[in-house]
């Protein structure tokens, strides 16, 4: 049997326990480096320094909560409008997105268990991914419709990454796989929409316009999937010793 490489019951992510969502990469880990390279890439805002990356942790999930993800991506690549595309064909892409966080989750290697509070959205998705129906819960506005959000500008994402713990340190991010398909591309706003038009299967904002910055949205939950959690800060706000324990506890330097 074939395990996705995110699946809890994958040999490779044997070790973590029942409980064990997070697995914290080694700093060589290719997929650390390509998640850090990602993250350096995607942050455009001209006026806000790009903070360190201290960790990237891998998020695990059962296989029955992957199996719908892999039928919609099985269907997106089979579309009319996917034919002839041989890599990739169904346009999955590595996408950012920021919200509540309301517990210490990845703070550092030993803060790796999801907390039980409603409000804490962050453990929310780790635990069972992404449900359209809380959209706008945080943010009314809803540029592209009810939807679910994600963009490659991770400072962009980064401002809808938010402490609730006033003792938290560092900020997080969430790199998530997602079933682009054909994109309709906008770049003006169209609150209404509730589903691409048909032919496509995500709407892409396009800088121009309404957006600064790009973005893509998603209409069901099952074309997107939790993938990796991005741990970073400005390492010159934080005190010597935290910066030093923090060096010990995810033992890894870090990653500008």
């Amino acid at each position: 049997m074939i395990f996705d490489e995110f699946s809890l019951d994958n040999p490779k992510n044997q070790g973590n326990g029942k409980w064990g969502r997070l697995s914290l990469l080694p700093r060589n880990d290719p997929n650390y480096l390509f998640v850090c390279n990602q993250f350096r890439k995607g942050w455009k805002h001209p006026k806000k320094p790009r903070p360190k990356v201290w960790a990237v942790f891998k998020i695990l999930s059962s296989e029955a909560s992957l199996k719908p993800f892999h039928e919609y991506r099985a269907m997106v690549a089979s579309s009319p409008a996917m034919q002839g595309i041989s890599q990739n064909p169904a346009n999955e892409q590595l996408l950012f997105h920021g919200t509540n966080r309301r517990c210490l989750l990845g703070e550092d290697s030993t803060r790796v268990r999801l907390c039980p509070l409603a409000e804490c959205f962050l453990c929310s998705v780790v635990r069972g991914s992404y449900d359209i129906e809380k959209c706008g819960v945080k943010n009314k506005f809803r540029r592209f419709g009810t939807g679910i959000y994600t963009t490659a500008c991770s400072s962009k994402a980064d401002d809808y990454a938010v402490n609730v713990d006033p003792s938290a340190r560092l900020r997080v991010l969430l790199v998530n796989r997602v079933i682009v398909g054909n994109p309709f591309k906008k770049r003006y706003n169209a609150v209404s929409i509730t589903e691409p038009p048909c032919g496509y299967h995500s709407v892409h904002g396009e800088p121009g316009g309404d957006l600064n910055y790009e973005e893509t949205v998603v209409y069901t939950n099952d074309a997107i999937r939790p993938a990796y959690l991005v741990v970073y800060g400005d390492a010159a706000e934080l005190p010597s010793k935290i910066q030093l324990l923090l060096k010990t506890l995810f033992k890894t330097p870090v990653a500008s």
